[in-house]
């Protein structure tokens, strides 16, 4: 028990040092960016989102513009991308049409789908932990009544249906979406290197992916299951 105790209070000092020197280094990377010196202000910023997978909305919007202003469009728009996710803005949104249509790029197509996919990957959490309260709130009454021996009926058609749209929360799992960081990436038509070649696309281009196969993705393109290697996208998470 004494060791539990321990290793968790370890745990909490690490992470403690561990964000502070992460709000440290923002702040010096910061400077740096404010400054214009972009090259060194993106090694820092480079560290803090690869290696220690943290990242602000604002430091996301830095990132995208060293990115663009060295000609990394695929890079900027990839960071764009994720702040859209996270927190969905007009003026984003603008900035990334503007480069899709400047470098001629493909897969930004919005439809219906898509935009209930965002609307859903952005609430889905709010709306599972509503269900579950309303679920556990039934739950209680109903063994309230049975163990003071009334008949439990309080809202149990709802309690059935917030069940089932709970399963359906976890299950549901949309497909994400990648950026294409090299330049003529070849989609397979099977995960092989032998396969016959489907298409080509081109860095910065936007694609579906449906399942990770170790060195490959599996990805959907015209409602089609293609293949393309995973050295060759990065995943907007």
């Amino acid at each position: 028990m004494c060791m539990k105790i321990y290793s968790l209070f370890k745990i909490l000092i690490l992470s403690i040092f561990t964000n502070s020197f992460s709000y440290g280094s923002i702040e010096k990377a910061d400077s740096l960016f404010y400054q214009k010196n972009y090259l060194e202000s993106k090694k820092i910023y480079d560290s803090i989102f690869y290696v220690e997978n943290q990242f602000s909305n604002s430091m996301l919007l830095k990132m995208s513009a060293i990115e663009e202003s060295i000609g990394n469009y695929e890079k900027a728009i990839f960071y764009l991308e994720i702040f859209q996710k996270k927190d969905d803005k007009l003026k984003v949104k603008k900035k990334i049409k503007d480069i899709v249509l400047s470098k001629n790029l493909s897969g930004y197509d919005e439809d219906n789908k898509k935009t209930f996919i965002r609307f859903y990957e952005k609430y889905n959490g709010y709306l599972l932990i509503f269900l579950l309260i309303i679920s556990c709130f039934i739950f209680i009454v109903n063994s309230i009544k049975f163990f003071k021996k009334r008949k439990a009926i309080f809202l149990i058609p709802f309690f059935y249906t917030s069940c089932a749209l709970i399963l359906i929360i976890i299950n549901f799992k949309p497909l994400k979406e990648g950026i294409v960081f090299k330049e003529n990436t070849f989609i397979m038509k099977e995960p092989s290197s032998g396969s016959d070649l489907y298409k080509i696309l081109n860095k910065g281009d936007k694609i579906s992916v449906s399942k990770d196969l170790e060195i490959w993705y599996e990805v959907i393109i015209m409602s089609e299951k293609r293949y393309v290697r995973k050295k060759n996208i990065r995943l907007i998470n």
